[in-house]
């Protein structure tokens, strides 16, 4: 089970931009020292996911929109 099965593209998206946030803001809090290794790790891994997550989906417009150009000038040779 992943967070894709449960979320939107967009609710996705602001919960690992949430997360993000959050450890980088642990990073600087004196309670967390001894853990920034951890939370670099953890950031690097979530911003990687996230920019396959955004990639995924611009990926997904533009073969939307190829598939609609397509079909658009199909349609227009077909008047012709």
């Amino acid at each position: 089970v992943t967070l894709e099965d449960f979320m939107s593209f967009t609710d996705e998206c602001n919960y690992l931009g949430e997360k993000i946030a959050d450890l980088k803001e642990k990073i600087k809090m004196p309670f967390w020292h001894g853990w920034e290794y951890f939370f670099k790790t953890e950031i690097i891994k979530l911003e990687r996911q996230l920019y396959l997550i955004k990639e995924q989906e611009v990926c997904e417009q533009l073969t939307s929109t190829k598939t609609t150009n397509t079909i658009s000038q199909s349609l227009l040779i077909q008047e012709n």
